[in-house]
């Protein structure tokens, strides 16, 4: 995936769960705004959320004063759209993408918290990328969507 373009949509928030809802209405907002369908939008602002919770869960509390970057970028793919959601944190250095689990479990009874909303990630999303950049985490996730006729 390419840098952030200037055209980009931004925003900085602290990672606090008072926070959450605010990410959610600005990306539905900008993608309905940008017509991206509400199949593809409801998937990335799923995995907005998901990432965003484990942060806050995980993040250290020694990084809660420094703000998350949330940037947007759309783009024209020929016969389809593609929405890549760029999330910037200053967390412990993690990977989400290379987390690896075990088997899923065959029952609710048997499933244990935790793990399952990064495996949701990955299978929503069409394309996935982490690094680690000037002392933060950047993760990026693409998803794309057919074009009408």
């Amino acid at each position: 995936m390419a840098p952030p373009q200037p055209d980009a949509l931004r925003l900085s928030v602290q990672p606090s769960p008072l926070e959450l809802r605010r990410c959610s209405v600005w990306l539905t907002d900008n993608c309905q705004n940008q017509s991206v369908p509400p199949g593809p939008t409801g998937k990335l602002d799923l995995c907005l959320n998901e990432v965003l919770a484990n942060l806050i869960d995980h993040g250290g509390a020694a990084d809660f004063n420094c703000p998350v970057d949330l940037t947007l970028e759309l783009a024209d793919c020929g016969d389809r759209g593609l929405a890549t959601l760029t999330i910037t944190d200053a967390g412990p250095a993690f990977d989400p993408l290379g987390v690896r689990r075990g088997p899923l479990p065959s029952s609710l009874q048997e499933a244990e918290p935790g793990g399952l909303g990064l495996l949701l990630v990955s299978r929503f999303m069409d394309e996935r990328s982490y690094e680690r950049a000037g002392g933060r985490n950047v993760l990026k996730l693409g998803i794309y969507w057919p074009k009408g006729p």
